[in-house]
């Protein structure tokens, strides 16, 4: 029965790889339901990193050479330009030449380690010889993975009861452990001279590509994000117009307004209907607005978006724009989206941009708006640099914890300095994580107020321990509220490393990425989630 499971899992193979185009993923029969099988996977398909065997095996609990795991590693560096590939070098091992297939990529690692701190390649491998085609160990690949793995969340003790402090490499297996990239084995130990498998060396492969890709602070925190608006994506009239009784002078815009959507979206205008366009549709619209046209934030709009004004002129179109707003009742939610994002590119007066937000504010009955317009009002004091009224902003809406109705319930009255700034008062809420002041880990030890317990999380930051509770607090918020708290939550922290808040935000970040985990969106979508907090807190822990 075993050998037909495995003819009939074969025949599979063939089929894939002879029927479906050359873009179908690399299979291997005898990878089904393996532990590793997506890090297989993964590693082979995306990084492009492995390769099977000429009789479709990938062979999962071979052991992997030193030079196989190190094409591998290095391939995976170039591609993240962690590393340059080189083609010459001083690597003097006598049993290295460059009629040995995977010497470009050994000496390229060799050159590489020569910048690290602490170690090279030499150490790694102290031998006269390199030994190419012997078994790599779990310290040697651990130490070779080290160098691209700089930073770790946690600060969890090693317990290791093989590894010490005194044992080489101990500093990068204790990383590397923190990053949740190695493990050690169920009995406690690491068994540092163990050889690895192919099949451990696609999951570490796996992992360091991920705390690479995680580790680029340009890729986290760089900008306010928005919640969605039905019918934000598509040009409007701003404004209701009933296209059956409506006077010349409305027709006029209208026709520019579609003329200018028609062209925006590649459409091309034949001679035979030129008529049914308007063929200078900007003209028009400038026209309308020095006539005094009533709908101001659809000329101005318009005149924005496709006019070849300068930056003065169109600061000048989105000033009279807000005054629109706050003169009319008629904009609906995606209309003042559509205002609003390009009203945030201009230095606009500050008293008609809120006096406009808090318009929109006062006549939604939508929470994704009210959310919006908090961080489109964040969003006005980082383009302007107003760290002080940024601050208050920030202050009072960490005083409403989590809470998505509290923080949702805006309070317009504030001015810079109106509340008692202290991001060092982390008692508004209650945490994840048990918080000390002052306090490192190893003065925490010598009188714990409580049992430690080394299944937990722990982190040191400057100024701060953080130990993680055995039971955590309750998440007040009902689902409904998931998607307007992860995104509150992304732009809090945003806006506190903006402020150079950095402790504060890790806590926040920390206590934020426990709580999502909680949400039904969070299992939905995990290694997106995953990667996005995990790359926070990389880029602001101090």
């Amino acid at each position: 029965m075993k050998k037909i499971k495995k003819l009939l899992l074969l025949t599979t193979v063939f089929i894939v790889l002879f029927i479906q185009p050359a873009s179908a993923q690399t299979m291997y029969y005898d990878t089904h339901n393996h532990w590793a099988e997506s890090d297989i996977v993964f590693a082979s398909n995306t990084l492009k990193v492995f390769k099977g065997y000429g009789d479709f095996t990938f062979r999962p609990e071979n052991n992997i050479t030193r030079a196989e795991f190190i094409t591998s590693l290095a391939k995976t560096a170039y591609r993240q330009n962690q590393m340059n590939e080189i083609y010459t070098s001083d690597m003097s091992y006598s049993d290295m030449s460059n009629k040995h297939w995977s010497y470009t990529f050994v000496i390229s690692m060799y050159e590489h380690l020569k910048s690290n701190d602490g170690y090279s390649f030499t150490d790694i491998f102290p031998e006269q010889k390199f030994y190419p085609d012997k078994p790599i160990t779990r310290k040697e690949s651990a130490a070779l993975i080290a160098v691209f793995c700089k930073d770790s969340i946690y600060d969890n003790p090693l317990n290791f009861s093989d590894v010490n402090k005194n044992s080489k490499f101990y500093e990068e297996i204790k990383r590397l452990y923190n990053a949740g990239i190695i493990n050690g084995y169920e009995d406690g130990t690491f068994k540092s001279n163990n050889n690895i498998t192919r099949a451990e060396s696609a999951a570490l492969i796996k992992r360091i590509y991920n705390d690479i890709k995680t580790s680029n602070e340009g890729n986290y925190l760089t900008k306010l994000e928005f919640l969605p608006i039905k019918g934000e994506d598509l040009y409007t009239y701003f404004g209701n117009y009933n296209l059956n009784s409506v006077n010349q002078i409305d027709r006029r815009y209208i026709k520019a307004k579609d003329t200018l959507e028609y062209v925006s979206f590649g459409g091309y205008i034949y001679p035979e209907d030129e008529h049914l366009y308007d063929l200078n549709a900007i003209g028009t619209m400038a026209a309308l607005r020095s006539e005094g046209y009533y709908n101001v934030a659809g000329t101005n709009f318009y005149l924005i978006t496709f006019g070849n004004y300068t930056d003065s002129e169109k600061t000048q179109f989105t000033n009279e724009i807000l005054q629109n707003i706050i003169n009319r009742n008629d904009l609906n939610d995606s209309e003042l989206m559509h205002i609003f994002t390009a009203a945030s590119k201009y230095p606009v007066k500050e008293d008609l941009y809120m006096g406009a937000l808090k318009k929109w504010y006062n006549t939604t009955g939508s929470d994704n708006a009210k959310a919006n317009i908090l961080f489109f009002r964040y969003a006005y004091y980082v383009k302007n640099n107003n760290k002080e009224m940024l601050k208050t902003l920030a202050y009072e809406d960490l005083k409403k914890a989590n809470d998505v109705p509290s923080l949702l319930n805006i309070n317009w009255g504030l001015t810079a300095g109106s509340t008692g700034v202290d991001f060092k008062n982390y008692g508004f809420c209650n945490y994840n994580y048990s918080l000390y002041k002052d306090t490192a880990f190893n003065k925490y030890m010598q009188n714990p107020p409580e049992p430690i317990n080394y299944d937990c999380d722990i982190v040191e930051l400057a100024n701060m321990l953080l130990i993680e509770k055995s039971v955590k607090p309750p998440v007040g918020n009902p689902a409904s509220y998931e998607n307007i708290f992860s995104k509150y939550s992304l732009n809090r922290l945003y806006v506190l490393n903006f402020l150079g808040e950095k402790e504060r935000a890790f806590v926040e970040g920390i206590n934020d990425y426990e709580t999502i985990k909680t949400f039904s969106i969070y299992k939905a979508n995990k290694p997106a989630s995953d990667d996005t907090y995990t790359g926070i807190l990389k880029k602001v822990k101090v």
